[in-house]
């Protein structure tokens, strides 16, 4: 597809996404006010000169009916924008693709999540804060009964002296090109399947929660029904969407929340493998430059005595082995915890598979991962093992233990053979693609 073609496309989404109402909102460059009112509706025009940085446009988000082809989530403070990355990671272990907008002025930013479609506001919007319970604590969304405007993606903040494009990044911290092609790909292929809505008939308005307890499990708000029975093969299940889990779940072998991954993370590091003391017994503060090592390592994280390491309420900066390796590395945390999922289910789907075919339970540090597909895919295994131990795969095919002990003898007689080099197709039930490594 060419350039043009993708500006073309992103900007009917753009119209898309903003509705039919008579009145959008342009960013002023020189103020007083930061938006002015425009009445009419937004057009193809319009969103084409959004992603070519001439106007910044804004719109409710909202259609006839209640509908809406996408949510929006503003984040003012460092907190908040910290719940919208912690969302982003939940939302995309359920099938969504959401979009993280890093603002300019450096508050914050937004989460956005587009679908293929339109669906249901209320509906949507109930859905994302059970999948990403962290977006309840979040004050303001898109589209919302008020009518306010929010800025649409992809496009320029400007004011009285600023001007710089919004980035947009992937729940794991992968940047895209700023403005026009890059920011057009970024908006088409980050759709989320309006299937992913359930219908929620007892849901008038954004917020209602009958349904959800009030304390969440590893961050996920669960539903009141009877808790399964205490097995194995459900420990990974609560923390998502059972709507989702029956309709999308069948091929994740591997499920973890955020939490989770952390967890397992800081159970195997040692924070001096991550940080090697100096000769003062301290660690080197290389994120800050420091020359006069003053980071204290200990059983349960670190701590950094220096004078410039404090955080905004005044305590010393610090934390587990993952906040250090966040440090040391000096990469967005979503890309660090991206690159530990994949490790998770490297390390997770070759013990399950080595453990099937011995005849083993998959080990204990494993089991809390898998999904029901994944145990699906272990008793698979269990049985295709079974089933080796009393057939064999022989050169002409498929034989029989006495007629491969036939072979055998047969190519002994022959004298010493030059091995055949071979090679082994191991199937890919993780779904390792598009960042969802860490969820399969």
């Amino acid at each position: 597809m060419r350039p043009y073609t993708y500006l073309e496309a992103a900007a009917a989404l753009l119209v898309e996404m903003a509705g039919p109402e008579p009145v959008h909102i342009e960013m002023s460059a020189r103020g007083p006010k930061k938006y002015y009112d425009v009445h009419r509706p937004l057009t193809e025009q319009d969103a084409r000169a959004h992603l070519a940085d001439h106007s910044t446009r804004g719109a409710t988000l909202r259609h006839p009916g209640g509908m809406t082809r996408a949510l929006c989530y503003d984040a003012d403070t460092s907190d908040d924008w910290l719940r919208l990355v912690e969302a982003a990671w939940h939302l995309a272990a359920c099938g969504y693709v959401p979009l993280l907008e890093v603002s300019p002025a450096g508050r914050g930013g937004h989460l956005w999540i587009i679908y293929t479609t339109l669906v249901r506001a209320v509906w949507a919007h109930r859905h994302a804060v059970q999948v990403a319970p962290t977006l309840a604590h979040i004050k303001e969304c898109w589209p919302g009964e008020s009518g306010h405007k929010v800025r649409l993606p992809g496009g320029l903040y400007v004011g009285p002296g600023i001007r710089a494009w919004c980035k947009l990044y992937d729940a794991y911290g992968k940047p895209f090109a700023t403005g026009g092609a890059g920011a057009a790909r970024a908006l088409l292929t980050h759709q989320a399947p309006a299937a992913l809505v359930p219908a929620f008939p007892d849901a008038e308005a954004i917020g209602q929660t009958s349904e959800l307890t009030a304390l969440p499990i590893d961050g996920v708000a669960q539903r009141r029904e009877p808790a399964p029975l205490p097995n194995s093969e459900h420990q990974a299940q609560p923390w998502v969407d059972q709507r989702w889990q029956e309709k999308y779940g069948r091929s994740l072998w591997f499920q973890f929340s955020p939490a989770m991954l952390s967890a397992w993370y800081n159970e195997r590091a040692q924070v001096e493998d991550i940080l090697p003391t100096e000769k003062n017994g301290m660690g080197l503060a290389c994120w800050r430059g420091e020359r006069t090592a003053s980071v204290g390592l200990r059983a349960d994280g670190w701590v950094d005595f220096g004078a410039c390491a404090r955080r905004n309420d005044g305590k010393q900066d610090g934390g587990d082995a993952l906040e250090l390796t966040v440090r040391v590395t000096q990469q967005a945390k979503p890309e660090v915890m991206r690159q530990l999922a994949r490790q998770l289910v490297r390390e997770a789907r070759a013990a399950m598979e080595s453990a099937a075919w011995r005849g083993e339970s998959p080990p204990a540090w494993v089991q809390p991962f898998m999904s029901p597909a994944g145990w699906q895919r272990y008793h698979a295994l269990c049985a295709e093992a079974a089933h080796a131990a009393t057939h064999t795969w022989g050169v002409a095919g498929f034989s029989t233990p006495s007629e491969q002990a036939q072979i055998s003898t047969a190519q002994a007689n022959q004298g010493p053979q030059k091995p055949k080099e071979s090679a082994q197709a191991v199937p890919d039930g993780s779904a390792d693609r598009a960042g969802k490594e860490s969820h399969t």
